[in-house]
């Protein structure tokens, strides 16, 4: 514990603000998590300093860190005046600036960035502590950062190979392996991961999550099926290649439909407070339902749709977006949940412990397993078939747990070496996952279906070709999805100020 006692006047607001930053550099304290701790402790010092006291008096601010998991908590402590300033309503920060009634905006800031805020008057002094979660799992961003850097070299093999070439060589590898156990899993395995870790995972905090994401994939489907298909079409009049399929496409669930659903699901299993154990019981016995399930097909277009959402629809020829159902999917959720909350416990020694002694394992089992699977034309799960790639049996859900496991291990040793500026940068590519994942499927299915198809009359590339497209295509995601981040946070606090 740190404490620093100054005079509560605005001319010390410096000097609070470095005891903080050194404190919290001290501790190894993400560059994010720390931007937002300063703008909370200047908002409620110059509070303190400005309404505390008349004329002036003392104030005491007391930073601590506790453990499991890793949180930095701010006491501001003062003798002024009682106040509560939690007592007083957020401001509607949608109204103009002119609109809103004065006082209120630096407490609202203070509770958006800080995870808890807490108002106590005792033994004639207000204390008001702030706590943050500042711990962050490297190894698990550095898998989705290489995860966010390959999507799009991933979906243009997808797009421009033949069938036939995905069975062998770059496209396999890309297609079968990386967009397979090592993208697809870890991305739905990092959601739980990250749901032992935050604290807005209230009920209804999960429901306005999922019911967002469903939103963002309903507008993804807009932007990389609808709008380019009727383009496309308008231009070419092929029906067969744009339209036919369309309403499989547009209407089909994919990763962002499976998110937004398992988010939902998850509040309603939350509200009645399941253990994560008890969560990944529900996972395996859905998954278990799935396997019996799975193939289901009936003769009704939109209710396939419907049911592709929830279970494996396909009948082995015809085209159906299912490739993410909640009941296969869902156990990879909850799996990362229990892991993520054992992990946000663990000491760094444990930590390394654990990936020494379980990491090398699944990686040499699991390679072995795919290599074999390749050799016997098999293909990575599921078995042949346009869709029943991601129609996965119980056991595969387990292959592709060691699998994620095998992945931590191996970037929480490359994370070991790597320097801070640089695990800056793969935290920044990680937050931004969902935000590429939007635009690099936009881009891919206008290059590839649109732009590729109409100057050559095939979409289908030689391998070495996508690759460079694929790899050009990731490059400019990740590009702009930065700029996106930083675009929004500006206007996030620019809608704050009323600017």
């Amino acid at each position: 514990m740190r404490e620093l006692d100054v005079q509560a006047v605005p001319e010390k607001l410096p000097e609070v603000l470095q005891f903080v930053s050194e404190s919290l550099v001290e501790i190894g304290c993400k560059d994010k998590e720390r931007n937002e701790i300063e703008i909370a402790v200047e908002e409620i010092f110059t509070n303190i300093a400005g309404y505390a006291y008349d004329p002036a008096g003392p104030a005491i601010i007391r930073v601590e860190l506790s453990d499991n998991p890793l949180t930095v908590s701010l006491s501001f402590i003062d003798e002024g005046k009682p106040y509560d300033p939690l007592a007083k309503p957020d401001p509607n920060v949608k109204l103009s600036l002119k609109e809103r009634s004065r006082g209120g905006l630096g407490i609202f800031m203070t509770k958006k960035f800080m995870d808890e805020v807490e108002y106590d008057y005792k033994d004639g002094r207000n204390v008001l502590t702030l706590r943050k979660m500042v711990l962050r799992q490297p190894e698990v961003d550095l898998t989705k950062a290489f995860i966010t850097f390959f999507l799009a070299t991933i979906h243009v093999f997808v797009e421009c190979s033949t069938d036939d070439q995905l069975w062998s060589g770059l496209p396999y590898f890309f297609d079968s392996i990386l967009g397979g156990p090592w993208a697809a899993p870890m991305f739905i395995f990092s959601m739980g991961i990250g749901l032992a870790f935050t604290t807005r995972n209230k009920p209804v905090d999960l429901f306005v999550r999922g019911v967002k994401i469903l939103m963002v994939g309903l507008i993804l489907n807009v932007m990389r099926f609808l709008l380019p298909s009727l383009l496309g079409f308008m231009i070419t009049k092929d029906q067969a290649f744009y339209i036919d399929k369309l309403p499989y496409r547009f209407f089909g669930n994919d990763l962002l439909q499976f998110a937004g659903l398992a988010m939902i699901f998850m509040a309603l299993l939350k509200y009645f407070k399941l253990t994560p154990w008890k969560i990944f019981g529900i996972g395996l016995v859905m998954n278990g339902v799935a396997w019996l399930l799975r193939g289901t097909w009936l003769d009704n277009i939109m209710v396939n749709i419907l049911l592709g959402h929830f279970i494996g629809v396909d009948n082995g020829t015809e085209l159906v977006m299912s490739d993410f159902p909640l009941l296969v999917w869902f156990l990879m959720y909850a799996s990362g949940l229990v892991f993520g909350s054992y992990l946000k416990v663990m000491t760094p020694k444990a930590k390394k412990k654990f990936y020494m002694l379980v990491s090398l394992p699944c990686f040499i089992v699991t390679t072995a397993v795919y290599i074999i699977e390749y050799y016997m034309g098999f293909g990575m799960m599921g078995g042949p078939g346009a869709n029943v790639f991601y129609h996965l049996t119980t056991p595969e859900v387990f292959l592709c747990i060691g699998t994620e496991f095998a992945m931590l291990g191996l970037c929480y040793f490359i994370c070991s070496k790597c320097s801070k500026r640089v695990l800056d940068v793969i935290e920044k590519i990680s937050r931004s996952v969902t935000v590429v994942y939007v635009i690099q499927w936009t881009l891919v299915w206008w290059v590839a279906n649109v732009l590729i198809y109409i100057v050559r009359g095939s979409k289908y590339l030689p391998p070495l070709v996508s690759l460079g497209l694929g790899l050009v295509l990731s490059t400019a995601s990740v590009v702009i999805a930065q700029f996106w981040m930083r675009f929004k946070k500006k206007r996030k606090i620019s809608s704050i100020h009323g600017l």
